[in-house]
C-alpha cells in the first residue's frame, strides 16, 4: 500500500476507531460466538484480517491539510456509495458496528450479508450479495469515513 493522504480528522477517527474495535473484539466475538466452532474460528480470522488492514492504513498514512475524508477501502464507519448494476440505482450506505447506538435507516452492519461483502472493498471493486431477497450486485463508486 502506498503512501495515503488523509485529512486529520479522518487519521484520528481512524485511530479511535482500531482502539475501539481491539477493545471490543472480544465480546462481539463472544456474542456471535459464544462456542467454538468452524464459523467462530473463521470469523476470528477475518475479524484480525480487519485490524490488521486499519492499522497498515494508519501506519502509512499522512495527513494532509487539504485532503478529504475519502478512504481506500470500506472500513467500519465509512460510508459507501454503490451503483446497483442491473438497474443501475445509486444507494449509500454506511456500514456500522451492530453494536453502535445509533443506528440510521441505511445502516448496515459489518455483520450482515452486504455488510461482509463491502468490508475492505476499494472503489470500483464488484460485489455480489446473496440476501433473501435475492442477489444484488454493486459497484463501488465512493468510499468516505463518516
Amino acid at each position: 500500500m502506498s503512501k495515503v493522504v488523509l485529512s486529520e480528522s479522518a487519521f484520528e477517527m481512524l485511530i479511535k476507531h482500531l482502539v475501539s474495535i481491539e477493545e471490543k473484539k472480544r465480546n462481539i466475538i463472544d456474542y456471535y460466538f459464544p462456542h467454538f466452532s468452524k464459523e467462530r474460528e473463521e470469523f476470528e480470522k477475518y475479524f484480525e484480517e480487519y485490524i490488521i488492514q486499519i492499522d497498515q492504513l494508519i501506519r502509512k498514512s499522512v495527513k494532509g491539510k487539504t485532503a478529504c475524508d475519502n478512504l481506500p477501502f470500506v472500513t467500519i464507519g465509512s460510508e459507501i456509495k454503490v451503483e446497483e448494476l442491473t438497474e443501475h440505482k445509486i444507494y449509500m450506505f454506511r456500514l456500522v458496528s451492530p453494536f453502535d447506538e445509533n443506528i440510521g435507516m441505511d445502516d448496515v452492519s459489518f455483520l450482515s450479508p452486504v455488510g461482509k461483502s463491502l468490508l475492505l472493498k476499494r472503489i470500483d471493486d464488484e460485489v455480489t450479495v446473496n440476501v433473501p431477497d435475492g442477489i444484488f450486485n454493486y459497484k463501488i463508486k465512493s468510499i468516505k469515513l463518516h
